[in-house]
């Protein structure tokens, strides 16, 4: 095991929720090293969550457990999964915060009887409801699930415990509807802005890989028209257009914040098309 575990929440930096949930894990697994990768998820956003896992987790050894506690249901009756891919192993409620981790591993997409998206997992991937309550901080909250289930668990699975351990396998999982950029009929690239990060940046649905060919491109989003692409975040003036570094095009102001200059947020469309 690497004896790494991440946490991802909606936390904020104030308040005890976050040392609360270290202090169970460190308990348990006191050689484990824990990694915030942010507390600063919008409240209650599980795509944004989602999208900010999704940029990160790649970059950590196969065995990490990625701890996500981005839930709006805690104390109702959705579940508490965990889930293992080639990639990590993942805790958090089954809401669709580990949408972008399953999209690989998903065999079929659809809505189910009660319309929410579910995934069905290829052979790749494990996941396992929590159930097992002897192995839960007793009391257990009904408002803080991320300390008293999801941390006791992460920081077993930390120890090489198997997921099996915790309760009945499962092959559905709930997915978020994940934006995807499409091409038009008239070969341009419609996308919209997924996250604002903290630096004020844009950050779209558009890979690299999405874009249209062409010596230069016209980037539109809103009023705005930007020509070409930046290689860093320092070149030009004004609105510039570059490929970040989780792969995605992003909006950007060099020494400034393209949020706060244009005023828009996510969901804003951008078409990007060969000038």
């Amino acid at each position: 095991m690497s004896g790494i575990i991440t946490l991802t929440t909606d936390f904020g930096d104030s308040g005890g929720y976050i040392a609360a949930m270290k202090g169970v894990i460190l308990g348990i697994a006191p050689e484990t090293q824990i990694v915030d990768i942010s507390h600063r998820i919008s409240p209650q956003n599980v795509f944004e969550a989602a999208f900010t896992l999704a940029t990160v987790y790649r970059f950590f050894p196969e065995n990490t457990v990625h701890l996500v506690v981005v839930d709006p249901g805690v104390g109702t009756g959705r579940k508490i999964i965990t889930v293992k891919t080639p990639e990590g192993i993942f805790v958090g409620p089954d809401n669709g915060v580990f949408s972008y981790v399953l999209r690989d591993y998903a065999t079929q997409i659809g809505p189910s009887e009660d319309g929410r998206h579910r995934a069905e997992l290829a052979a790749a991937a494990q996941a396992v409801a929590v159930t097992n309550s002897r192995h839960f901080r007793q009391p257990v909250s009904n408002t803080f699930h991320g300390r008293d289930i999801m941390a006791p668990v992460a920081a077993m699975l930390s120890k090489g415990f198997e997921l099996t351990a915790f309760g009945e396998p499962m092959d559905r999982l709930v997915m978020l509807d994940l934006p995807q950029a499409t091409r038009q009929t008239d070969g341009s690239i419609l996308g919209r802005i997924v996250i604002v990060d903290s630096f004020g940046n844009l950050i779209t649905d558009v890979r690299a890989d999405d874009l249209p060919l062409g010596n230069r491109l016209r980037v539109e989003l809103g009023k705005y028209v930007i020509s070409g692409l930046k290689k860093t975040y320092a070149e030009g003036t004004g609105l510039i257009a570059l490929i970040g570094s989780s792969g995605y095009l992003e909006i950007a102001v060099p020494g400034g914040s393209a949020a706060a200059s244009t005023g828009i947020q996510a969901g804003g469309k951008i078409r990007i098309s060969s000038e």
